[in-house]
């Protein structure tokens, strides 16, 4: 229905007009008046249904609740209070269900595409295999958003990432029915290579990393998946550690190393959070010059404080390994970016002072 921008109020319209110009039927009108939802304002001398603006206002309020799939009866209720439902308070309440309505679609369609993915070229699922599958699916999509799925190629690519978890698997088992310890080379090795595979598998990001470990540490339905148990893990973490002691070892003095070795698993366990600080500040464009990225330069020095001391010459001799050791960045999620944002930190933070 169109109003003429000369006419300041509609005329009144009979039932007949009104139905037309409205795309209904005139039984549809005498229903809502039966109904109570629409009452015409007036009746002509012959007794017919005379519609004011008003009423013509109020079907047009009824039509469109009717369109955003509310039943006549919350039709009812609805126009009862006009103040706390007006149309564009509908609308917007509408469009937000609609919302939650189309994240919830997208999600089963994502968890059946992994399920099809999952199984694909094999014979028909247990139902056992298949409820596990269900059960690790729904553990994902409590820790990670949809967007965060995408890029978990831990998740999107289930089946070759598992095949490669597999061999990594059958050779921590191997090595720890051996009796081999985390300070063992092979160990080391392994460490090494498990947690590049990692990185892979989270695309180079740490907080991915950080939701994976935390999914790890506490959903059954993941470690059942890998196979894995929480000694496992502690016995790659310790490897890992291992691994990084062994270089320093090589090329610091005793002394160094001794005051390093005792600290430094523990102030290294304060390095993902602030990496991952650095790269929201990379997303959201902050320059490492401004107060935050001095902030994390300056929580960059009390970790390493932390286990190289406050001696400049024990600090420097750490640090000269550091830029001179690459190996020293596998597996760490460490790069070129981060780093680079890292030292313009602390340089702009030595200007500051």
């Amino acid at each position: 229905m169109r109003q003429n921008k000369s006419d300041d109020i509609l005329k009144p319209m009979q039932a007949g007009e009104l139905a037309r110009r409205a795309g209904i039927t005139v039984r549809t009108l005498h229903h809502y008046d039966a109904l109570g939802l629409l009452k015409p304002s007036g009746r002509t001398e012959a007794g017919y249904r005379l519609y004011h603006a008003q009423d013509i206002a109020c079907l047009q309020r009824i039509q469109l609740l009717k369109n955003l799939g509310f039943t006549l009866a919350e039709v009812a209720s609805l126009l009862q209070d006009d103040a706390r439902h007006s149309i564009k308070t509908l609308v917007d309440d509408n469009i937000t269900a609609l919302n939650a309505q189309i994240d919830s679609a997208t999600r089963l369609r994502d968890h059946l595409q992994q399920l099809r993915n999952t199984f694909a070229g094999e014979a028909e699922p247990s139902t056992e295999a298949f409820l596990n599958t269900l059960e690790l699916l729904e553990a994902y999509s409590r820790y990670f958003s949809r967007d965060e799925l995408q890029d978990l190629r831990f998740y999107t690519r289930q089946r070759a990432t598992r095949a490669q978890w597999q061999l990594l698997r059958d050779e921590l088992n191997t090595l720890q029915s051996e009796g081999v310890k985390p300070t063992a080379p092979s160990a080391q090795n392994l460490a090494v290579r498990w947690m590049e595979q990692l990185e892979q598998d989270t695309t180079g990001n740490p907080e991915l990393l950080r939701k994976l470990s935390l999914m790890a540490e506490r959903e059954q339905a993941l470690r059942d998946y890998l196979s894995i148990e929480r000694e496992q893990l502690n016995f790659i973490q310790q490897a890992f550690l291992e691994h990084k002691l062994a270089i320093f070892r090589r090329h610091l003095s005793p002394s160094v190393y001794a005051y390093l070795a005792e600290r430094y698993g523990d102030y290294m366990k304060h390095w993902p959070p602030l990496l991952r600080r650095i790269n929201q500040m990379l997303e959201q464009g902050i320059s490492p010059e401004s107060e935050i990225g001095r902030e994390v330069a300056q929580d960059w020095l009390a970790i390493f404080q932390g286990y190289a001391g406050q001696d400049p010459k024990a600090q420097a001799e750490i640090r000269k390994v550091q830029m001179n050791e690459p190996e020293l960045r596998r597996g760490t999620w460490l790069r070129d970016a981060q780093l680079d944002f890292l030292q313009r930190a602390l340089a702009a933070l030595r200007q500051y002072h």
